[in-house]
């Protein structure tokens, strides 16, 4: 094998990555571009059970131009300062979201957050908009807190209604709020 043939077979998919395609990540100054690209990838590492271990080889074959060329860079300043390569999906996307995606960008959206209501839209609505901006921030709120949050958006009289009752489930309380709706 050659010397080119090395360094390109590197870059193949091996054989457990082969029933996994992942859409390719190139750059881009628009943030969002980035975190629909994350998600997608998120998305088939779970619906293919891709180990951790694996995450971040197989997200870095995809990477092309200005992106893989900025991952070797930071491979190898890895590699220069002895320390360990990023061994984590969670790492690479830090890296990859201080890059891709502007401090004013993530404050923009944790004020949306913060914002955010129901208004005159229907629950299903609100819900859909809390679920994304929730994704876009990458923000994994544990089950009682995202409860809280989508709560505390509804309009008042759907509020109150849903305080005579008891659930235990983010599924269940947006069902019975659409249902409070009607």
């Amino acid at each position: 094998m050659t010397k080119f043939d090395a360094r390109h077979h590197q870059h193949q998919p091996q054989s457990c990555f082969a029933f996994v395609k992942l859409p390719s990540f190139n750059g881009s100054n628009d943030p969002s571009l980035y975190l629909e690209w994350e998600a997608k990838v998120e998305h088939l590492f779970h619906v293919y059970k891709v180990t951790e271990d694996q995450k971040v080889r197989l997200a870095s074959l995809v990477f092309l131009d200005y992106v893989n060329q900025g991952w070797q860079r930071t491979v190898m300043d890895i590699g220069l300062n002895k320390r360990p390569i990023m061994v984590s999906w969670y790492d690479l996307k830090a890296c990859m979201r201080a890059r891709f995606v502007p401090p004013p960008y993530r404050k923009e959206h944790l004020l949306k957050l913060q914002r955010l209501h129901q208004g005159p839209r229907m629950v299903d609505e609100y819900f859909k908009n809390l679920e994304t901006t929730l994704t876009k921030m990458n923000m994994h709120d544990n089950e009682e807190s995202k409860i809280a949050r989508f709560v505390s958006g509804l309009r008042r009289e759907i509020q109150d209604i849903m305080k005579l009752y008891e659930y235990s489930s983010l599924k269940k309380v947006v069902h019975l709020a659409i249902k409070v709706e009607l």
